[in-house]
């Protein structure tokens, strides 16, 4: 009396044994392998040299878009980057300007490596390099002149791979940007967006009827949109060493925060452990170059010694950017990109994951200390875990690096000066054609206040 005992005693089964399930484009009436099937068709359009396009999951999405959804829900985003709370394969005109740009610059990088022709793809990567340079915090003529010229080949791959009466009067006015911002500045300045995000802000805060709420928000506000002037006020000299190329060289951790920024929560003393406490240690010999700089166990006397207590975190405000520790917080603000000086001594960009922030008090001797660098003895430091690099380009067109999942062995560089934090990464789970798990790693634009 079983379902599979009906069928069988139907002979369904004999009857749909050979049967193959296809997807067939309701435009041009292409046919697919359900389990092989992009979700746009790929089908030539008859007499043209440009792809049918049509998406062939408009309704019932079946086994294929689930696998796409599952993909982004790996994507581990920054705290100030939105999540997208929808199917990638419906609700894009439910969108918010910040769910735009979160799909723009992380998303669409991950689902449509696969879905695309590699044509369109490309094509699609000229817009997303122009949002790169556009929706920079700090944007500079270059960035204006390079988004210009990514907007131009985007618009002219468009003219070749698509019909003309897909081509909108927005792609014309993409050409035109170019000038606006010369005109009056980043994008930001004048658009709409902002409008509308600040109407749902004022109308999502909690008052508990308490009087004062519009000088309280009034202040907040003030203070946040003019933070770059704080910081070229009170850090100008700041500024020079965080502009300098050998970072490692220039910065060791006790550099001034930015006002904003303090106090930092602390939580209570604490020992460090030790194979991380010997990372400490041989970081202040490295920076401060200084082999006598003692620990615990070495103790030299009249040599500067590093005691092992720390002051933990919470988090770090710096430049307009917020840094955390990977502990309690699923990743959010703790994928950074930073540079690593090589044996060689050069220095190279790479992505690690911050276990946690911590306030460590160490004053080394007068002689260990150069021209212009405080004297503090508070330093404010990140510790890190490195991801191993791979010589794999696959992802170079997007500009995604591709990495092990795995850790480089910690040393001394896994204490890193929060000042010398690049910007963050959004980190992405990754499988390989042979099942091997890689990660995927996205630079978002660095935010800027000089």
């Amino acid at each position: 009396m079983s379902v599979a005992g009906l069928k069988s005693l139907a002979g369904f089964e004999a009857l749909t044994s050979g049967v193959k399930k296809c997807v067939a484009c309701s435009k041009c009436h292409a046919i697919y392998d359900n389990e092989a099937a992009p979700l746009c068709c790929i089908s030539p359009n008859f007499g043209k040299t440009s792809l049918c396009g049509n998406s062939l999951f408009k309704s019932d999405p079946g086994s294929k878009a689930p696998k796409k959804t599952y993909a982004v829900e790996k994507v581990v985003l920054p705290p100030d980057y939105m999540s997208l709370g929808t199917k990638i394969a419906k609700g894009f005109p439910y969108m918010k300007a910040d769910e735009w740009k979160s799909w723009c610059l992380v998303y669409s990088l991950v689902v449509l490596r696969d879905v695309l022709p590699l044509p369109e793809f490309k094509n699609w990567i000229e817009f997303i390099n122009a949002c790169r340079y556009f929706t920079k915090p700090s944007v500079s003529e270059e960035d204006i002149e390079k988004g210009h010229k990514c907007l131009e080949e985007f618009c002219k791959g468009c003219e070749t791979l698509y019909d003309l009466d897909l081509l909108s009067p927005s792609m014309h006015l993409h050409l035109h940007l170019r000038q606006t911002m010369i005109d009056f500045g980043p994008v930001y300045g004048y658009w709409l967006f902002s409008f509308e995000r600040y109407n749902s802000v004022l109308k999502n805060i909690k008052t508990n009827r308490r009087n004062g709420f519009k000088s309280t928000f009034m202040r907040q506000f003030i203070e946040e949109s003019w933070r770059g002037d704080y910081v070229r006020r009170l850090l100008k000299p700041m500024h020079a060493l965080a502009s300098s190329q050998n970072l490692s060289m220039t910065i060791r951790g006790n550099e001034p925060l930015p006002p904003y920024a303090l106090p930092l929560k602390t939580r209570p003393l604490s020992f460090m452990p030790k194979h991380e406490y010997d990372c400490l240690v041989g970081y202040y010999q490295a920076a401060y170059k200084n082999p006598q700089i003692s620990g615990c166990k070495n103790v030299i006397d009249d040599s500067p010694f590093v005691n092992d207590w720390i002051e933990m975190v919470k988090s770090v405000d710096l430049l307009g950017q917020s840094y955390k520790g990977c502990i309690g917080t699923n990743g959010h603000g703790s994928y950074i990109q930073a540079y690593l000086t090589e044996q060689t001594g050069s220095e190279h960009a790479y992505v690690g994951e911050i276990q946690y922030l911590f306030v460590h008090n160490f004053r080394p001797t007068v002689s260990s200390l150069t021209y212009g660098n405080s004297h503090s003895s508070q330093h404010v430091f990140a510790f890190v875990k490195w991801f191993k690099s791979t010589s794999d380009k696959t992802r170079e067109l997007e500009e995604v690096e591709l990495l092990q999942d795995e850790f480089y062995k910690q040393d001394f560089q896994s204490i890193l000066p929060v000042h010398r934090i690049l910007l963050t990464v959004a980190i992405v789970d990754y499988k390989t054609t042979k099942n091997v798990n890689k990660k995927l790693a996205i630079p978002l634009p660095k935010k800027n206040y000089y």
